[in-house]
C-alpha cells in the first residue's frame, strides 16, 4: 500500500505571531462532489397492440437490415402496430429524442458496427 500524503497549509502571520510558535493546519486533499440527480425511468409500455413504436438507427453497417426485421415481426405478432423510423448519430440528442417521444409510445435505439 502507498504512502498517505497530507497537505499541510502553514497559519496565518497573525496566528504565528500570537502563539509564538509555528503550527500547520492538516487540510483533507479529497473533494466532496455532489452525486447527480437520480433519474427514475419511465414505466415499461405492457401492451404493443396499436401502439406507435419508434426504430432508432444510427445509420452504420448492418442496422437497416436489422430493423427491417424487426419491424416485420413486429408487424407479424401485433398487426395493429405502426412503425416509425428515425436515423442519426449514436446520441441522437435533446430535439430529435423529443420529437421521438412526442410521436412514439415506444422506441428501439439500435447501434450498428
Amino acid at each position: 500500500m502507498g504512502k498517505r500524503i497530507a497537505v499541510v497549509a502553514p497559519p496565518s502571520a497573525k496566528e504565528a505571531a500570537a502563539n509564538g510558535a509555528v503550527a500547520f493546519k492538516v487540510l483533507n486533499p479529497r473533494g466532496e462532489i455532489e452525486p447527480p440527480p437520480t433519474l427514475i425511468p419511465t414505466p415499461r409500455v405492457t401492451e404493443l397492440a396499436g401502439k406507435k413504436i419508434g426504430l432508432y438507427l444510427n445509420g452504420k453497417g448492418g442496422t437497416s437490415v436489422f430493423f427491417d426485421t424487426v419491424e416485420k415481426l413486429l408487424k407479424e405478432k401485433f398487426p395493429s402496430v405502426t412503425v416509425l423510423r428515425y436515423t442519426g448519430a449514436f446520441d441522437p440528442g435533446d430535439k430529435l429524442a423529443a420529437k421521438i417521444a412526442k410521436e412514439c409510445d415506444t422506441f428501439i435505439n439500435g447501434v450498428g458496427d
